[in-house]
C-alpha cells in the first residue's frame, strides 16, 4: 500500500495578510484546511501513512495534525533546516519512502478526485512515475506536459517560460498539477543535503530514462495562490461536494447551525458548525461561512468567505471578501469588492461601525491582523 508526503513549505506571500497568522496549507476550503482535505482523499485510497515536510510555521501544523489520530492515518514529519526544494523535501523523507511506492502533493492546491484511480493506472501502466495533470484552457501560467495521445507516456515538459505556441495565443494543455505518485527508486536521483527542484532537475531526466506517464484529473483541482484563486477554489469545491449529495440538498449546511426563518438562504452556500444568522438576512449565492460565526439581523452575504469565530453585527453587507477568524463588523458596514477586486482582512480586524469599503481599483484591498478600521474608502 502506498504511503504519501505533502509538502508545506511556502510563505504563502501572495494570499498576504491571510497568511500572516495561518500557513497557507491549512487555509479552510469549505471549513476544512486544504492539507486535511488531501490528507482525507489519501485515506480514502488506502494509504495509511503520510509525512507532512513542514516549514513555516510548521509548530503551527504540528499542533494541528499531531500523529493523525484524529484524521485516523499515521502522520509524521520532517522539518527543513535549509530550503530543500521540492525533491530535497523528499529526500529528507528517504527512510519512511523507501520501501514502497508513495504520493507527492503540494499542499496547497485543492482536490477533489479519486487518488484509487490513478493508483490503478499507475500499476497498469508500470510506470516509474505518474503525474497527475489539468488541461487549462490559458495554461501560460503553469508547466505544460507533452505527451503521446494514445499512451499518455511523457515526452518532455515545458516550462512556463518556456511555453510560446507558434500562433501567438494558448490552446487549452494538459498541465503539472503538483499531485504525483513515483517509485521509490526516485530516491536515488536526488542528492543529499542540496535544494533540488523535481519538476525542473528530477523529472526531465527520468522521463528521458524511465517510464513516466500523466493521468488526467477529471474531479477538482485549483492551485490557491491568489486571493480570487482562493475565492472560485472554495465556490468550484463547494458546487461539487454539493453535486455529489442527494438531489434535495442544495447547500452545506450543519445540523448545529440556527438559522431564523425569516432569513433566507440563497444557493449554493455553507453553513459550518453553531453558526448564528438572525432575522431577514439574505446568505448566498457563494458564500461559505465558517464554524461559530454570528450573524446578527438583516444582513447580505455573497461571493465571500467568513472564517471561523467572526462576528457580523446588524445591517452589514459583504460581497467579493474574505474575512478571516476572530473578525469583528460593526452596524451598518459595508465591504465589497467589484468583480476579481477582493477585500481581505485578516485574523482579528475589526471594522468600525458604518464603515463603506468599495474596492474598485486594486487587485484586492487588504487590512492587517489585529487592525482596526475606522475610516471608510472608495476611489
Amino acid at each position: 500500500m502506498p504511503k504519501a508526503i505533502i509538502l508545506s513549505g511556502g510563505w504563502g506571500t501572495r494570499l498576504r495578510p491571510l497568511t500572516c497568522t495561518i500557513p497557507k496549507t491549512l487555509i479552510p476550503i469549505c471549513n476544512k484546511p486544504v492539507m486535511e482535505r488531501q490528507i482525507l482523499l489519501l485515506k480514502a485510497a488506502g494509504v495509511t501513512e503520510i509525512v507532512l515536510a513542514v516549514s513555516v510555521m510548521a509548530d503551527v501544523i504540528k499542533d494541528y495534525f499531531k500523529e493523525g489520530e484524529k484524521l485516523g492515518i499515521k502522520i509524521s514529519y520532517t522539518d527543513e533546516i535549509f530550503p530543500a526544494g521540492t525533491a530535497g523535501a523528499i529526500k529528507l523523507a528517504e527512510d519512511i519512502l523507501k520501501d514502497d511506492n508513495f504520493f507527492m502533493l503540494n499542499g496547497d492546491v485543492i482536490l477533489n478526485f479519486d487518488f484509487s484511480r490513478m493508483l490503478q493506472f499507475h500499476i497498469k501502466s508500470k510506470a516509474f512515475g505518474t503525474i497527475a495533470s489539468k488541461i487549462i484552457e490559458d495554461p501560460s501560467h503553469y508547466g505544460v506536459i507533452i505527451a503521446n495521445q494514445n499512451t499518455n507516456k511523457i515526452e518532455k515538459f515545458l516550462e512556463k517560460e518556456e511555453y510560446k505556441p507558434p500562433t501567438g495565443g494558448f490552446v487549452p494543455m494538459p498541465i503539472n498539477s503538483g499531485v504525483y505518485l513515483l517509485e521509490p527508486e526516485i530516491l536515488s536521483y536526488i542528492p543529499s543535503n542540496k535544494k533540488v527542484s523535481i519538476e525542473r532537475e528530477v523529472f526531465p531526466k527520468i522521463t528521458e530514462e524511465r517510464e513516466v506517464y500523466h493521468y488526467p484529473i477529471e474531479g477538482i483541482w485549483k492551485d490557491i495562490g491568489k486571493p480570487y484563486d482562493l475565492l472560485q477554489g472554495n465556490i468550484s469545491l463547494m458546487n461539487d461536494l454539493i453535486q455529489n449529495l442527494s438531489e434535495e440538498h442544495k447547500s452545506l449546511v450543519d445540523y448545529s447551525a440556527q438559522i431564523n426563518p425569516t432569513s433566507k438562504i440563497i444557493h449554493p452556500c455553507v453553513i459550518g458548525e453553531k453558526t448564528i444568522i438572525r432575522q431577514n438576512c439574505i446568505i448566498g449565492p457563494n458564500a461559505i461561512i465558517g464554524d461559530n460565526v454570528f450573524i446578527d439581523d438583516n444582513c447580505v452575504l455573497k461571493n465571500s468567505i467568513i472564517y471561523n469565530e467572526s462576528y457580523i453585527s446588524n445591517n452589514v453587507e459583504i460581497e467579493n471578501a474574505i474575512i478571516s477568524d476572530n473578525c469583528a463588523i460593526g452596524d451598518n458596514a459595508h465591504l465589497k469588492g467589484i468583480e476579481d477586486k477582493l477585500i481581505l482582512l485578516s485574523s482579528y480586524v475589526k471594522v468600525m461601525k458604518g464603515v463603506k469599503i468599495i474596492n474598485d481599483f486594486n487587485d484586492y484591498y487588504s487590512v492587517c491582523h489585529h487592525e482596526v478600521v475606522s475610516e471608510s474608502l472608495k476611489k
